[in-house]
């Protein structure tokens, strides 16, 4: 297929944790979540959604690669495949990492994160979200319903993603 980028607007800027990115990889996670997650994948993969991450989503993802590996929820081989597709979405023109002290503080991720009672490291992506205009799109509950009861109009649970592409019918 080929690639067929969209003109960047809000609607198809999102932010994505490592919670949603995990899904593509953890195949004994809930199926539902992992085939809405795979229709993110698949929109991104074709350039549909552009995607914005800290730089810390890369150490959170590969963690949880060899957190999965040493839980025996997936094998070495498919962990090794999993970092090659990640190392492959880092390439792709419509992947955005925004780095400490270059687009984000942490003076100002940790104002935030006191602010609202978040972890450090989910005010980064809320940070990064809220600076680009973007849609932040989880697959973590407690962090999604935390940000829902607070409302935050810009939190999407994966369960409920929709693909840009028509890919999900």
């Amino acid at each position: 297929m080929e690639r067929q980028e969209k003109e960047p607007t809000q609607e198809n800027q999102f932010v994505v944790n490592a919670s949603v990115s995990l899904l593509w990889f953890l195949i004994d996670e809930p199926l539902e979540l992992r085939v809405r997650a795979q229709w993110l994948l698949t929109d991104i993969l074709n350039g549909f959604v552009t995607i914005h991450v800290p730089d810390r989503w890369l150490d959170e993802v590969c963690g949880g690669l060899v957190k999965g590996v040493h839980a025996k929820r997936i094998t070495l081989t498919q962990a090794h495949d999993a970092m090659r597709v990640v190392r492959d979405l880092l390439k792709l023109p419509n992947w955005q990492i925004h780095y400490s002290d270059l687009h984000w503080r942490h003076e100002e991720v940790a104002e935030l994160a006191m602010a609202t009672s978040l972890s450090f490291y989910d005010a980064i992506y809320l940070f990064v979200a809220e600076k680009v205009g973007a849609v932040f799109w989880t697959a973590d509950r407690k962090l999604y319903g935390f940000l829902r009861r607070s409302s935050n109009p810009k939190v999407r649970w994966i369960g409920n993603y929709q693909p840009v592409s028509g890919n999900g019918h």
